[in-house]
């Protein structure tokens, strides 16, 4: 009955919950992990500008109080004696409410300036290469994303938390090729799978 839901779902049933609320045609925003967004369920809705990452965790990191008696559960440096918190990586938050991050386009360079002054440990000659299997260039950075290729790229999950749906278009993603209709190829380069991608091109 409520009007919006803001909730931190049980991850083993988050397909369930997330499948319910959508039916129920509820506002909501809940906490999800990070590689929620490749699922069949979920991707489908994200392609399609139905649902979006709310403004997120600090580099996926969110710290939870817990019960006192699960504290010694959690190995050495994931609970922190001096906060009584626990740290919880790859958290996202998963939402259909609109916020002004969500229409902030990137700032982007050219592809010849981004090879030039690459900060990331990638040789030069490995960046932008293409998919053996796939007419998509491979973008292992969010921040090396060129402003003037005109093709499909390969981007990293982490790229919806800075998706602007007025910038980029998404074509669909690369995991195994299976997963739901919009999974396209399990991404490989000279024969070695890549970790799942998003696809995406420019709006022009």
């Amino acid at each position: 009955e409520a009007d919006v839901i803001i909730t931190n779902p049980p991850f083993s049933l988050f397909r369930e919950f997330l499948n319910w609320i959508i039916e129920g045609d509820k506002k909501f925003l809940i906490i999800a992990n990070q590689n929620c967004v490749t699922y069949k369920e979920v991707f489908p809705l994200i392609k399609e500008n139905k649902i979006w990452l709310g403004r997120g965790f600090s580099s996926g990191n969110a710290y939870f109080k817990v019960p006192d008696e699960y504290k010694d559960n959690f190995v050495e440096g994931v609970y922190n004696p001096k906060t009584d918190l626990v740290k919880f990586r790859n958290l996202i938050w998963l939402t259909n409410l609109e916020h002004g991050r969500r229409h902030q386009p990137m700032i982007l360079a050219e592809m010849a300036d981004l090879v030039k002054h690459n900060k990331h440990k990638v040789a030069r000659e490995n960046l932008y290469k293409k998919y053996d299997n796939y007419d998509a260039i491979e973008v292992p950075f969010t921040d090396l994303i060129p402003e003037d290729y005109e093709g499909v790229m390969g981007v990293p999950i982490t790229f919806l938390d800075r998706y602007c749906p007025e910038q980029f278009e998404i074509v669909g993603c690369a995991n195994h090729g299976k997963d739901n209709k919009y999974d396209l190829f399990a991404p490989k380069i000279n024969g070695k799978l890549i970790f799942k991608r998003i696809l995406i091109r420019h709006r022009r």
